[in-house]
């Protein structure tokens, strides 16, 4: 298992500020995270609010395709389906997988899972590479300070060859 780095300005990822600050994992191609929720981020008594909740799920397909696929991308279509409530105060995992690269779109799912492995909130998405950010503009935004040697090579490897692609 493997840290990725974060996004340095990311409210999801990022150290700074008020954000969730989560810790986004890689193992045997999947990315994941653990996330406890403050109170300062429900809806509804002790119930997190959907938006936060897609934009965890967002957060960890985001880098789903940066690890598994090498590209950096955004977000151009997602769907939520909340089975369950979100609580604060309680610990849950997301998880991401990529589904499929097909005419330039990327397709992926996630789930969030309570502390007994149910699944409580599912998610799709439709991503397409970002025009607007070059892998310099990403890297140079990025944290490698907790990052394992190998995870760092893996994803400067990944840039270097989406310059290359966009260069040809």
């Amino acid at each position: 298992m493997s840290r990725l780095p974060c996004y340095t300005d990311c409210f999801f990822c990022g150290p700074h500020g008020d954000g969730l600050k989560m810790l986004i994992q890689f193992k045997d191609g999947a990315v994941f995270s653990d996330f406890v929720l403050d109170a300062k981020f429900q809806g509804y008594d002790n119930v997190a609010h959907g938006g936060i909740v897609t934009g965890i799920l967002d957060e960890v397909m985001w880098w789903t395709i940066f690890a598994v696929a090498g590209k950096i991308s955004v977000t151009r279509k997602m769907d939520t389906e909340f089975i369950r409530p979100v609580y604060c105060a309680t610990k849950y995992k997301v998880k991401a997988k990529l589904l499929e690269q097909r005419h330039g779109n990327l397709y992926v799912s996630g789930v969030i899972e309570d502390g007994h492995g149910r699944v409580v909130t599912r998610g799709n998405g439709l991503f397409r590479p970002a025009r607007h950010t070059t892998p310099a503009e990403l890297l140079a935004k990025l944290d490698f300070s907790h990052t394992s040697p190998d995870m760092r090579e893996m994803l400067l490897a990944a840039l270097k060859g989406q310059e290359r692609d966009e260069a040809g």
